[in-house]
């Protein structure tokens, strides 16, 4: 899967939120200061080019909408993540959260009732 820019990962976070819409809808989500929307249009493009955003022509407007779901995108980042950076382990990354006290003792208990649950599910 190819990775997004800063920029398009903005864009496509728009995208995502609306669900769909035109080039004038994604334009007025974007925060100030806004680049042009020529700058927007281009990454719209490059962003279909990648397989990330589909369009309907409607009229003499483009009608934007995802082409991957975010939940889509966000596991294969995250598998792309554990790949390259923690030995393609799942368990090291977890192992680095709680190392660095990114869950709670809460969120830990829910990771394991989830495990045992998937565990159940298999049997």
């Amino acid at each position: 899967m190819k990775t997004l820019t800063k920029a398009e990962e903005q864009v496509m976070l728009i995208v995502w939120d609306l669900g769909q819409g035109f080039l004038k809808d994604i334009m007025e989500s974007i925060p100030e200061p806004r680049p042009h929307s020529n700058t927007i249009a281009t990454l719209l493009k490059i962003l279909i080019d990648k397989g990330f955003v589909d369009y309907e022509v409607q009229g003499r407007n483009n009608l934007y909408k995802p082409g991957i779901s975010k939940t889509e995108y966000g596991r294969k980042s995250m598998n792309q993540l554990v790949k390259g950076y923690f030995e393609g382990s799942p368990a090291k990354l977890v192992s680095q959260f709680v190392t660095d006290n990114k869950l709670s003792q809460e969120e830990l208990e829910d990771l394991l009732e989830q495990i045992k649950n998937a565990k159940n599910d298999k049997a």
